[in-house]
């Protein structure tokens, strides 16, 4: 059963690289969002890029724009989160809310949202962190399998990534 649901996600992925041939980069966005919220659920889901300086992100992709606005940036903390994301490469889970508090400084924010669990998947090429793909769902929602499940679609968005560090350079 495992290896028949990974052959399925396989498929998702060959599926969204053949059409980004053809979808704009917000498109993809969108396509990555749905396909993500059809195998395990979210309540949000952004995209953030990390300037070349390494000192902020920037929001590429939201679901909720009133709230989580494109083009919003971030300071990126000293704290063990970035230590594990954004320097070790590894992915972040955190299954409830006093996880959420203790990395992210709007915490209160994702909690009005009824968010209170997340994954974060760094976005890698070149052994080096573009940025992550973030899916927040309520508390005790996801659990490792969700995490293995959606572990691979994150290098779906390097390419993108990398264009949109290069447009940040130029601002």
């Amino acid at each position: 059963m495992k290896k028949m649901k990974l052959n399925q996600n396989y498929k998702h992925i060959v599926k969204l690289l053949l059409d980004s041939r053809h979808l704009k980069t917000n498109d993809f966005y969108q396509s990555l969002d749905k396909l993500i919220f059809r195998l395990i659920g979210h309540k949000l889901f952004t995209l953030m890029v990390i300037d070349q300086s390494g000192k902020y992100v920037e929001r590429v992709y939201s679901n909720n724009k009133k709230i989580y606005p494109l083009l919003g940036t971030k300071p990126i903390p000293a704290n063990e989160w970035t230590k594990r994301v954004l320097i070790e490469k590894k992915e972040f889970l955190g299954s409830n809310y006093k996880q959420i508090k203790k990395f992210f400084f709007d915490h209160e924010t994702i909690k009005s949202l009824g968010c209170g669990s997340i994954i974060n998947l760094p976005v890698i090429n070149n052994k080096k962190v573009l940025g992550t793909l973030n899916i927040l769902h309520k508390e005790n929602y996801y659990n490792k399998n969700n995490l293995k499940e959606v572990r691979d679609f994150a290098q779906l968005l390097s390419p993108y990534f990398i264009s949109h560090q290069i447009n940040m350079k130029k601002k």
